[in-house]
């Protein structure tokens, strides 16, 4: 009787995951398969190449349905939007704090993978999640517009400033590896952020006669 399968797709992924982030795809099955503490047999059984390997663990992980960590949606026409928006951003930054070394060995190695659609996989992948995600703020803006709690405006563009410098700001902690040592700041940075994109959202005052 063949003995029963007990570590996880997920967890030789992510052993994976960290060799390659340490070695890029000069790392070796057999490295990836000690770190996994499974054989290479085991290895690419689960995973036909290495390149497919490095494909499956470069792809950001989690609930590929859900783009956003709260529910935009159901905020609408709730709360204050400036406080919701400083709630999305310190959000957002914890999770590109988890996918942006993946996505950055991704599209650094995008030439080393195997050729044909498949290689270019986890980049368009990120890509395409990052244009639903700002439309899915700009959807949620729109509607705080509609029901004039925020002025008239290009949504797609604030959307896109918002969470590029969320992004842009990820990026250069992760490069001065420092993302996971400053939450306090992560978040007045956040709020920075939203104040000053507030500026041109805060709907305008009455004027007094």
């Amino acid at each position: 009787m063949a003995r029963p399968v007990t570590i996880q797709d997920e967890d030789i992924l992510k052993a994976a995951r960290e060799v390659f982030l340490e070695r890029g795809m000069r790392a070796t099955s057999l490295e990836i398969a000690e770190r996994a503490r499974v054989s290479p047999g085991i290895l690419f059984k689960r995973f036909k190449t290495k390149e497919a390997l490095f494909r499956a663990a470069m792809t950001p992980q989690g609930d590929s349905e859900r783009l956003l960590p709260i529910d935009l949606e159901a905020r609408v026409g709730r709360g204050s939007v400036e406080d919701t928006l400083v709630e999305l951003g310190t959000h957002l930054l914890e999770q590109f704090t988890s996918f942006t070394p993946t996505t950055m060995m991704a599209w650094s190695n995008r030439q080393d993978a195997e050729p044909g659609a498949g290689a270019h996989q986890p980049v368009a992948s990120a890509t395409e999640r990052a244009a639903k995600r700002v439309r899915e703020v700009a959807g949620y803006l729109a509607a705080e517009a509609r029901l004039g709690r925020i002025r008239e405006g290009d949504f797609d563009i604030v959307a896109q400033t918002f969470i590029g410098a969320l992004w842009h700001h990820n990026f250069l902690q992760v490069m001065l590896d420092k993302v996971r040592r400053q939450p306090a700041a992560q978040q007045a940075y956040v709020r920075g952020v939203v104040h000053s994109l507030w500026v041109g959202l805060a709907p305008a005052r009455p004027s007094r006669r």
